[in-house]
């Protein structure tokens, strides 16, 4: 390694904050003597200090998930730290780009942190503790084998030496890195820290204010911009008079920013990169960001609407009722339904509508900028900081190794931040004013209005009852506003229905598409789920009678191209779905506008994708006025080897209280080309109060880690639907639920 990678983004921001005297901004790596005198590099994911600190590099986004808690677990635990011996410190995108992706998977989305990261965070504490092991056997000219490391010391018992991390660290890391198939990693027997509910590194930072979100970062003479983007999707602007705003107090400068790339969001290892790209905008630089936002209410600005200026979400829905007129692309076939549907002896129909959605995370975006002669430099909470750093050479107009990109802490994210037009908004306007550091903060309301939202959706389904009750034949047809291709949501239920079609259409719509938590199994498992519980109703089954007899694997063709598949994935369903219903402790709920819903789901995407399953009993009460209360929820998950028990708990809470703010609220509705929502006053999140009692078990660690951020989204959205109806409200075929009370 050459060790040019050093100095830690906290201290940049300790020296930045202290405000005193004049700050040097450095564009690039360090040097190797700045390196050096900061710590030694001894991989690119472990920096060890003289005094035997040692800082544990994470590749992902702290969004609340506690990320960076787990992976600090996991190498920490090939490296036989102890808790709180070791600190943590977000990964360098322009080193990962530098070093060919050496952190290997940076963009945090689709669970996959643990999942993607666990082997190559062990495989690195096992190299580092190699390497300094190695040093200490030259020195001491003893076998490898014979020592130990505890306390941040590597020992040899036979002679009683020791040496501090510290005084090893430099020599070490002149050392080959040992390939990963030399190493032995440690058994699991032997594990101390994964698969233990270890305290979050992060607690004390952001329960004392210490902790450094994007909107916190401050620079020496830095500046404040309020942006405004065209208010209709695909507009573009035509002009401004700034001479009005120029005039109040504090304010600056007013910069025009241009629409273009916002950044891919997602890695090009996934289907359908696009970078639904950002709109004009206009910026009003002023001394603080209120002054900016108040001078940018004042602004005269003239818009060419363009195309959408007309969209309205009446008229999307006819473009995606249309498409289900017409053949989709066939996402899955399985049987003959035309024969099952002629020879039925019952029909049910159905068809469901799902909004467009905000990911409302309570940081608003925000990116702070400098451009100078030498470079640019950010600080952002994004969720893909190597798409930032390109994102933010490109819009300042320099070479990509002239840039340099700070990760901070997030105040959420949900998927928002895998789009980096904030990166690109805030450049621009920093590249307007050469030297002087600009925050760029986007109000409620810009956030709101032009975000990038979960794609509106429509579905038409149809079943063939044959004479047991049973569905002989499942027919589907989605639409979806403009996302990438996503048939998943509705073909990969689990049941066992012989004849099976799905169709997948896309209509183009103005919002550009972003990933929301819960993906689109979010969007279509409640689908599935309710149109079972409507074929259940038709047969005088119960919902939980239905789906325990469709998961049943003997009623899995053995012509299935994925039967093996099928037959595992019914198994695991069947035996969560069991396990939640005991643990709530019945069926169904008695007293009067009571209900209690199941549903189960993993988060598979195609036969043979492993992933977590979870299965939920939501319990709802329906009021007078018709107002939904969500009562508690019951979940059982199964998400193989989990690093760190508390956490993954916590995950499914928080997906909880997030999938039910949606389905109970959530909605983005379009007139004249323009996002009719502003703020939480007309796109309500679920309070404090509303948030019911939740009890979690997770099955025993089995096999590796796999995700869970996402995974509770979908199942709790789905099982309260089947709670509402349980509980007398038939016929739910929409969301928001609460929109029904006002209908």
């Amino acid at each position: 390694m050459d060790g040019t990678q050093g100095v830690t983004r906290r201290g940049v921001l300790k020296t930045l904050l202290a405000g005193s005297g004049v700050v040097m901004f450095g564009i690039g790596l360090p040097t190797r003597e700045a390196a050096a005198s900061a710590g030694s590099e001894v991989t690119s994911w472990v920096l060890i200090h003289p005094d035997n600190r040692v800082v544990i590099r994470i590749p992902q986004t702290e969004l609340g998930q506690g990320v960076t808690t787990a992976l600090a677990q996991v190498l920490a635990e090939e490296l036989d730290l102890a808790w709180g011996e070791f600190d943590t410190e977000y990964y360098d995108a322009q080193t990962n780009l530098q070093r060919n992706n050496v952190y290997v998977h940076t963009s945090t989305l689709a669970s996959w942190a643990v999942d993607k990261l666990f082997e190559p965070m062990r495989v690195a504490g096992a190299q580092v503790k190699h390497m300094l092991c190695a040093t200490a056997a030259q020195d001491w000219g003893v076998d490898i084998a014979s020592l130990s490391i505890a306390q941040r010391e590597v020992r040899h018992a036979a002679s009683t030496r020791a040496a501090g991390f510290g005084a090893l660290a430099a020599r070490a890391a002149e050392l080959p890195i040992p390939a990963a198939d030399a190493l032995t990693l440690k058994e699991a027997t032997h594990w101390q820290l994964i698969g233990k509910s270890m305290p979050r590194v992060d607690t004390r930072a952001k329960t004392t204010g210490a902790a450094i979100f994007g909107i916190d970062v401050a620079l020496p003479g830095m500046k404040y911009a309020a942006v405004r983007q065209s208010p209709t999707f695909g507009g573009r602007l035509k002009g401004f008079d700034a001479s009005g705003v120029l005039k109040r107090a504090g304010v600056r400068e007013v910069v025009a920013i241009r629409g273009g790339p916002s950044g891919y969001n997602v890695p090009p290892t996934l289907w359908d990169v696009i970078d639904w790209q950002m709109d004009d905008a206009v910026a009003v630089v002023a001394d603080s960001w209120w002054q900016a936002q108040q001078a940018l209410n004042e602004l005269p600005i003239e818009w060419e609407p363009g195309p959408q200026a007309t969209a309205d979400s009446a008229g999307i829905d006819q473009r995606l009722g249309a498409a289900l007129d017409t053949a989709g692309q066939l996402t899955r076939e399985e049987g003959d339904i035309e024969r099952a549907f002629a020879a039925a002896e019952r029909r049910v129909e159905a068809e469901y509508r799902y909004p467009f959605m905000e990911h409302a995370p309570l940081e608003p975006m925000n990116c702070t900028a400098l451009v100078t002669a030498g470079g640019v430099e950010a600080w952002a909470p994004t969720q893909y900081a190597d798409e930032a750093l390109r994102i933010a050479a490109y819009a300042a107009g320099v070479a990509l190794k002239d840039a340099k990109f700070h990760l901070t802490l997030s105040g959420g994210g949900f998927g928002r931040r895998l789009s980096n037009d904030f990166v690109s908004q805030a450049v621009q306007v920093a590249k307007a004013l050469p030297g002087t550091p600009i925050k760029l903060i986007s109000s409620r309301e810009e956030c709101m209005r032009r975000g990038y939202y979960a794609p509106v959706a429509r579905a038409r389904l149809r079943a063939a009852i044959g004479p047991d009750g049973l569905p002989t034949a499942w027919h589907s047809k989605v639409a979806y506003g403009r996302a990438p291709v996503q048939p998943y949501g509705m073909s990969r239920f689990p049941w066992a229905v012989p004849n099976v079609r799905c169709e997948y259409a896309t209509v183009d719509s103005p919002p550009p598409f972003g990933w929301m938590r819960g993906v689109a199994h979010a969007q279509s498992l409640w689908m599935n789920t309710a149109f079972l519980g409507e074929i259940a109703a038709a047969t005088g089954k119960t919902s939980l009678a239905m789906q325990r007899l469709l998961l049943d694997e003997a009623h899995v063709t053995t012509d299935r191209p994925d039967h093996d598949d099928a037959v595992a994935r019914i198994r695991r369903h069947r035996d969560l779905l069991e396990r939640v219903v005991a643990r709530a402790g019945a069926e169904t709920l008695a007293a009067p506008g009571h209900g209690r819903g199941f549903a189960v789901t993993d988060m598979s995407y195609v036969p043979g994708y492993y992933a977590s399953c979870v299965a939920m009993a939501v319990d709802v009460a329906i009021g007078e006025d018709g107002d939904i209360r969500v009562l508690a929820v019951h979940a059982v998950a199964d998400v193989g080897l989990a690093v760190n028990p508390d956490i993954v708990t916590a995950q499914i809470q928080g997906g909880i209280g997030f999938g039910l703010s949606n389905a109970l609220n959530a909605q983005i509705t379009l007139k004249d080309g323009q996002v009719e929502q502003a703020n939480f006053n007309d796109y309500p999140l679920l309070t404090l109060a509303e948030m019911p009692t939740v009890d979690v078990e997770l099955l025993p660690a089995s096999g590796r880690p796999t995700g869970i951020g996402e995974d509770a989204v979908p199942v709790v959205m789905a099982a309260l639907v089947d709670a509402v109806r349980a509980a007398g409200a038939a016929g739910i075929r929409s969301l928001p639920l609460r929109s029904r009370k006002s209908a």
